[in-house]
């Protein structure tokens, strides 16, 4: 069964025009590896180096940190909408997390300092994930700087969060855009935890994700870059992750 699985997610790849990057790990054990330390424009998985960094180093979770308005920016999240003048750190992770808020992620990106975490990212040895750019900096990325994570790196870096640090378990629990890896079964009730983060932008989907039955799991990242078709390419991310629930299922009975 574990063969047939990775079998037909390696001919699901196979089909795609896209640049695709994959790692597969059963129970901490890697099972399937296509591209894994190839270096993908992060998107939105930038957060997980982010919050890492933050968890292992903020003094409090309860410290409060000013909202700054020429910090708000546009794209996923709903701080740019709120009128709150200051908020717990604590409340700015979740917000990152939960619904992948940019303005959020760059009142803690200030916070912390741009470099600092990149100092942490190195020295953790994170060679491929680094953050070169603020949110939806578009000045930035017009001058070709932009964030980089692998699916390696990316895996490893969701799998340290919920492993080290059970406050942030949550926030990924109640993850808000779960319609790529676990889109095909989400909301199906059938008993498996999702922990996931998502990314996107022009051509860029990506999905991290952790899904927990019983006592055994999967932990998927899947990257990808050149998308034609961004339909098909969600329906990618839908196939992959039902073989993979699938199989957990079936390997938990």
């Amino acid at each position: 069964m574990t063969t047939d699985i990775f079998q037909k997610i390696n001919r699901l790849l196979a089909t795609s025009s896209q640049r695709v990057g994959l790692v597969i790990n059963v129970d901490h054990e890697q099972k399937l590896a296509v591209n894994a330390n190839q270096a993908f424009r992060s998107a939105s998985l930038i957060k997980l180096g982010i919050l890492n960094d933050v968890l292992a180093h903020a003094p409090s979770l309860t410290q409060l940190i000013k909202v700054k308005p020429d910090l708000l920016v546009g794209g996923a999240g709903v701080l740019q909408l709120l009128s709150v003048k200051v908020l717990p750190l604590r409340d700015l992770l979740s917000l990152m997390i939960s619904v992948s808020d940019n303005s959020a992620t760059n009142l803690v990106i200030d916070q912390f300092g741009l470099a600092k975490i990149n100092q942490f990212l190195k020295v953790s040895g994170f060679s491929q994930t680094r953050l070169n750019r603020y949110l939806m900096d578009t000045t930035a990325l017009n001058r070709g700087i932009d964030n980089y994570t692998s699916p390696a790196e990316s895996l490893a870096l969701l799998e340290t969060i919920l492993e080290k640090y059970p406050i942030a378990r949550q926030w990924f629990l109640n993850q808000q855009f779960r319609y790529k890896l676990p889109g095909a079964f989400d909301e199906s009730g059938n008993g498996i935890q999702v922990f996931n983060k998502t990314g996107e932008g022009y051509q860029i989907d990506h999905d991290v994700a952790k899904f927990v039955y019983r006592n055994h799991s999967i932990a998927i990242a899947l990257l990808t870059f050149g998308s034609k078709n961004r339909a098909n390419t969600i329906h990618l991310f839908n196939q992959v992750g039902q073989l993979c629930a699938t199989y957990l299922m079936q390997l938990a009975k």
